[in-house]
């Protein structure tokens, strides 16, 4: 999995100056401390419509699996994947290095890494599945079949990648529903790097934000 923070628009500067037009104020009238302490109030009293200014944009490659996760968030993102329908890309697959046990406590999530044993006989299914799905998508493809209906027989593992363009509160929901502990580790991890990506923005131009939501 990869992500690719392609480009940012705004800082906690906009954020202020959106949030203080109400009085006909802007943030340059006010220190940065001040500036900070009305970000923290804003998020404490959830007037979060400033959050909305600002917007990110991802290119993400990742398996379909995890795709699916990231794609229920819709409010406020735009989102364009590459497409089955036009392009070959059965030659691309997320493989798991460590499987896990089903969780006690939740139906969807896991709990520990197996055994070293059982992990071996797991990555030897994955690479059976994955070594007959090419083959059957090829064979398909081979036999006139178009790019549409032969992609029906690929697994979830497959490897996609779109571009994630949204508004600066739509990521931070996205992290605070995404980052938590019972989220699926591969799809937490994805959210992990795409966060550390905008924290790593030269000059940290949402550092206060960030703070503000805990993350």
């Amino acid at each position: 999995m990869t992500t690719e923070l392609l480009s940012s628009f705004g800082n906690d500067e906009m954020i202020s100056n959106v949030a203080r037009v109400s009085y006909a104020k802007e943030a340059s009238n006010y220190s940065d401390e001040q500036n900070a302490k009305l970000i923290n109030f804003l998020v404490k009293h959830k007037h979060t419509s400033p959050f909305r200014h600002p917007q990110l944009q991802f290119r993400v490659k990742c398996p379909i699996y995890v795709e699916r996760q990231l794609f229920k968030h819709q409010v406020g993102i735009s989102v364009n994947s590459i497409s089955g329908r036009y392009v070959d890309f059965s030659d691309t697959y997320y493989k798991i290095d460590q499987f896990r046990t089903q969780s006690k406590d939740s139906k969807q999530g896991s709990g520990e890494d197996l055994i070293k044993i059982l992990n071996n006989e797991c990555l030897e299914v994955q690479n059976d599945v994955i070594v007959v799905c090419k083959a059957a998508y090829n064979h398909l493809i081979s036999l006139g079949v178009s790019k549409e209906q032969a992609r029906s027989v690929l697994p979830l593992s497959l490897e996609t990648e779109f571009i994630w363009t949204g508004s600066l509160l739509a990521f931070f929901h996205l992290c605070n529903l995404r980052l938590k502990p019972d989220t699926q580790k591969e799809t937490r991890d994805l959210v992990s790097d795409m966060l550390e990506l905008v924290k790593k923005i030269e000059y940290e131009p949402f550092k206060d934000s960030i703070n503000a939501f805990n993350l």
